[in-house]
């Protein structure tokens, strides 16, 4: 009997719509939402063409986003929270894609989100290198929100809302350093905590939810000199 775990996907696809349930109402997500639109409303910028990396169901994220009147792309690697997202938010436009596969030209979106997505079925230094093919693909002035559970983990099995999966992460202070070192300017950055309704959306016994740590950082790619 083999002792690798579920892939990402797996998991994902196991967990399906359920996610939204389980991390509605995040307050963190939902202000960074709206920092995003300040920003873009700042720059004057009408029609911002976006990406969602992990972009599960599409809510909040890309909903929020593509009624505001922006162009909003989503990636996922979970064809159950894409099917999802397809029918919740007909406004974007949605892909079956890994980050490490999505090669966009360089300086070609205007903001880029990255919850909770650069964590199962990744190594530490992938989440460096993603971070940093994000820089690339951003424009000048371009937006980077970033989340994560800040853990010095690498290639860990655990148990994630009853489902083992495998995770890497950087702990809080790694975390902000490697979007600083990708060239990003660093403008925000939170550490708080949240316990997902897993149990009530049905994915997972009481027990097998714990209060999660939550880190976000806010980041903006330099003008042009």
């Amino acid at each position: 009997m083999s002792s690798e775990p579920p892939s990402a996907e797996a998991v994902f696809d196991t967990v399906g719509a359920a996610y939204e349930d389980a991390f509605a109402g995040l307050p963190t997500q939902a202000a960074s939402l709206r920092w995003i639109l300040s920003q873009l409303a700042e720059s004057d910028i009408k029609r911002a063409k976006i990406v969602d990396i992990g972009c599960g169901t599409g809510r909040p994220v890309c909903s929020v986003l593509s009624e505001a009147g922006h162009d909003v792309l989503g990636i996922d690697i979970s064809a159950a929270m894409l099917e999802a997202a397809r029918a919740r938010v007909p406004a974007a436009k949605f892909e079956k894609l890994d980050v490490r596969d999505f090669n966009p030209p360089a300086a070609s979106y205007d903001v880029a989100t990255a919850y909770f997505s650069l964590i199962a079925g990744v190594t530490q230094n992938d989440i460096r290198e993603i971070i940093k093919k994000i820089f690339g693909f951003l424009k000048d002035g371009g937006i980077f929100v970033f989340s994560t559970v800040p853990l010095d983990a690498e290639s860990a099995d655990i148990h994630w809302m009853g489902n083992p999966v495998r995770v890497s992460s950087l702990a809080p202070e790694a975390a902000v350093a490697a979007v600083k070192e990708a060239g990003f300017e660093v403008l925000f950055e939170e550490v708080s905590t949240f316990t997902p309704k897993a149990e009530e959306a049905g994915i997972c016994k009481a027990d097998q939810v714990w209060e999660e740590t939550h880190l976000f950082v806010y980041a903006k790619k330099p003008a042009a000199k």
